[in-house]
């Protein structure tokens, strides 16, 4: 079915309740395996049912922030899904056919569920409900971006390709012109985030664990790793990978005859003579990812061409359109959705082979029992993205052309110059709520000091003040609306640079 017929009407609330209630009475009340695993799988049918109305909310919502049917039933979900979550769970765990559930099912569902109990009391129900309303206050903010530069107004997507002008004048005054906005908005922003920071700690003090960070990495799903391993990790990423991504800056602080460090629009761009840039229009860049996807491999062509069939992909930057890029699913019609903002760059290119390698894996995983393990870990989802994007190599002229041996370049020590960013993120982010009653100010100032630590190349010149002043991270929207989702994407990109090894060696093999 395509995106634009799959119907939409508001559940009924108070029947969901009452089947889910049921469910739960059956499950744990049931006389054998076979009673329990009904009623298992009947509240599986509904949780699927119900994310894809709250997914279709969320994407055409996202497609257009003005639309004020979708913003007033995304206000809907925000209200009440906080309030029928985890309903069963503690049934299921509790359920004296537990082995049996294990063994046809797997025992990663349970751990899930354990950890799903630890980020839930009916008492921090309204504070998930306000957490919800804000940050969808933020996103809609930064959609409503009016960036006024040379006599036209630009989106923060629309902007993007002048912040890699190859004139230096005209780029330093696109980041001048973006940054402005930010700092015309500060204050919302700060207030935003700042109201967040405080429920996110509430709720946290509330579950009993004197703080969100422990709450933060439940939220995450992290079954496998925790605080600990991840200081060792961005301990790592100091000693090793800044010292790689510093060198690189410097050669090109070198190429551009300019004194390092460089400023924040130089050092936004890695040529000279201008960037890797698709062929094209945006369907060329489409029509370049169907001939990718039919040449990697049947399955991969297959899932491709069902995706633009069925209008399964939004991906052109339009007024009122939420920034940034994201896969998710769509159960009941067993699809993903892909959304995304192009604007000429090659982050085009990126974004719908990263966004495409979320949508292929959840394909292939779709019809997955239970719900939640349709998809890893967060970061194992994103080694599927970040590697796909590898996998993508040997085609890449078809996407750019002349400019193939540049995207390369800048591919590959993006990759390893992301790294030392997003592990700063995530630094950043523990730093905040282990000090929860910092001002705006003192959050600025922690983010301009791990600048110094993270990205040394980075010139606090003041040439651009939202950026050299520590704000830069308030345009990073996961830092407001998913807490502590950003160290996956770092370590999923150490083991997509695995993939990249492999592939330069045995590139069939590196799929299989």
């Amino acid at each position: 079915m395509k995106f634009s017929d799959m119907p939409y009407s508001r559940p009924d609330v108070d029947a969901l309740r009452k089947q889910l209630r049921a469910l739960t009475e059956t499950l744990k009340t049931a006389p054998d395996y076979s009673a329990a695993k009904a009623a298992f799988l009947q509240q599986q049918e509904l949780e699927k049912h119900l994310s894809t109305l709250s997914t279709l909310v969320e994407v055409r919502h996202s497609i257009d922030t003005r639309d004020t049917f979708y913003e007033a039933e995304a206000d809907f979900f925000n209200a009440v899904l906080p309030e029928i979550q985890q309903a069963g769970t503690q049934a299921l765990l509790d359920s004296p056919f537990r082995a049996d559930f294990e063994r046809e099912y797997g025992s990663v569902m349970f751990l899930n569920a354990q950890m799903e109990l630890k980020t839930f009391s009916p008492e921090i129900i309204p504070e998930l409900q306000q957490e919800n309303d804000l940050v969808q206050a933020y996103e809609k903010l930064l959609a409503s971006a009016q960036i006024p530069f040379e006599g036209k107004t630009y989106t923060i997507a629309q902007i993007g390709p002048l912040k890699q002008d190859p004139d230096d004048a005209r780029r330093l005054a696109a980041w001048k012109a973006e940054g402005q906005w930010y700092k015309d908005n500060q204050a919302q922003l700060d207030e935003l985030y700042d109201k967040l920071v405080h429920l996110r700690d509430t709720m946290g003090k509330k579950l009993g664990y004197g703080g969100y960070i422990p709450l933060g990495y439940y939220r995450m799903g992290r079954n496998c790793y925790d605080q600990n391993d991840v200081e060792k990790f961005r301990k790592a990423v100091r000693t090793y990978l800044v010292p790689l991504a510093d060198r690189i800056f410097r050669d090109k602080a070198a190429r551009f005859g300019k004194q390092y460090p460089m400023s924040f629009a130089d050092n936004a761009v890695m040529f000279r003579s201008g960037e890797a840039k698709p062929t094209g229009t945006e369907q060329d860049t489409l029509n370049a990812g169907k001939a990718f996807y039919d040449a990697l491999s049947p399955e991969t062509g297959k899932f491709f061409r069902m995706m633009l069939d069925n209008e399964l992909m939004d991906v052109l930057s339009t007024e009122g359109k939420q920034g940034g890029g994201y896969c998710t699913e769509l159960i009941d019609y067993e699809v993903p959705f892909i959304f995304a903002n192009f604007n000429g760059t090659r982050d085009d290119v990126e974004t719908v082979i990263h966004e495409a390698g979320h949508a292929f894996a959840a394909w292939k995983n779709i019809h997955r029992i239970p719900v939640d393990t349709l998809l890893p870990s967060m970061e194992g989802c994103e080694v599927h993205s970040m590697s796909m994007e590898f996998f993508s190599w040997p085609w890449a002229e078809l996407f750019f052309g002349k400019d193939t041996q540049k995207f390369k370049y800048s591919h590959l020590a993006g990759a390893l110059t992301f790294i030392p960013y997003g592990t700063m993120v995530d630094h950043f982010q523990h730093e905040v709520f282990e000090h929860p009653d910092w001002t705006p100010r003192q959050r600025h100032d922690c983010w301009k000091q791990l600048l110094g630590v993270y990205m040394p190349w980075q010139k606090l010149d003041g040439d651009i003040p939202f950026y050299s002043e520590g704000e830069g991270w308030q345009r990073q929207h996961h830092i407001y609306s998913f807490p502590f989702y950003y160290i996956d994407y770092c370590l999923a990109q150490t083991v997509a640079l695995e993939f990249w090894a492999k592939i330069q060696s045995d590139r069939e093999d590196a799929w299989r």
